[in-house]
């Protein structure tokens, strides 16, 4: 396989940086990418370079809730830290659980084959949200602080977003409408909860990496290619924060539905009739 270049590095930047907020699922898009373009890497530099793409999406999400991350900080007890913790559990236990019983691995092994189904999944939880969200909206039943069901149904809904081709943020988003949050407060926090998921992913991943010595590889021979890779996944995660509360607000979740639809679509077809 080929080595790590500017344009595969900026390439695969823009794609998780995009895709990490808005509701499309990043780790599928990014597979996508190397099958469809040739973008895969050597394993080990695989690896090294994913923990540095987590390092560009953390500081954009970290950027852009920073004043509300140092409130939160400043006072744990009565911010929203507590929920932060109480939405992040579910996610742990799932993953350690699916990790001690060997099942991610059996997981993985399906995920290309299941992708357009779990698109097509995803694409159904979006039109629910947008549902759900314009009916209580309407009936003037939501409210605009996280509670602790809220935070339990979205750190619930967080572990159906760990499967390959399920939106994190879609689910996430989906089940605070469900329980009642306003739009705006449902995406916001849903980002949030996109730090502790993405350190906890960046470790799971920098554990295999260091053991082999890829990351140090890689960083001592092509640093200058994954900074490049990392700056452009923070720009284009800011851009897809700011789109995706746009979105959000407006109930415009179903544009994302259609897109996985046509997508779950093309590649029923093309895993048919082997396009690519």
């Amino acid at each position: 396989m080929e080595q790590l270049t500017y344009f595969k590095s900026i390439i695969l930047g823009l794609i998780q940086g995009l895709t990490e907020f808005l509701p499309v699922s990043s780790s599928a898009h990014i597979m996508l990418a190397e099958e469809i373009f040739g973008l895969k890497l050597e394993s080990g530099l695989a690896g090294a370079f994913t923990v540095m793409l987590h390092l560009g999406t953390l500081v954009a999400v970290v950027a852009w809730y920073f004043k509300r991350i140092i409130k939160m900080l400043a006072h744990p007890v009565k911010g929203e830290i507590k929920y932060l913790i109480l939405a992040t559990i579910p996610t742990v236990l799932f993953v350690l659980a699916l990790k001690y019983t060997g099942w991610d691995d059996v997981i993985d092994s399906v995920a290309r084959t299941l992708l357009p189904y779990a698109f097509l999944f995803t694409a159904l939880i979006l039109l629910l949200a947008d549902g759900i969200g314009r009916a209580r909206s309407i009936a003037k039943a939501s409210h605009g602080r996280v509670r602790a069901k809220d935070a339990l149904i979205m750190g619930l809904m967080q572990c159906v977003g760990t499967f390959t081709g399920v939106s994190r943020s879609g689910s996430t988003i989906a089940g605070g409408l469900a329980g009642g949050l306003k739009r705006k407060s449902a995406a916001d926090f849903s980002f949030m909860m996109s730090i502790p998921a993405i350190l906890g992913a960046a470790v799971l991943e920098l554990r295999h990496v260091l053991k082999n010595g890829a990351l140090q590889t890689a960083l001592s021979s092509q640093l200058p290619q994954m900074l490049a890779g990392v700056l452009a996944a923070f720009v284009a995660g800011l851009a897809a924060i700011g789109l995706m509360l746009r979105v959000v607000k407006k109930s415009r979740l179903k544009w994302f539905s259609l897109y996985l639809t046509l997508l779950a679509a093309l590649l029923i077809v093309n895993d048919f009739v082997h396009w690519w």
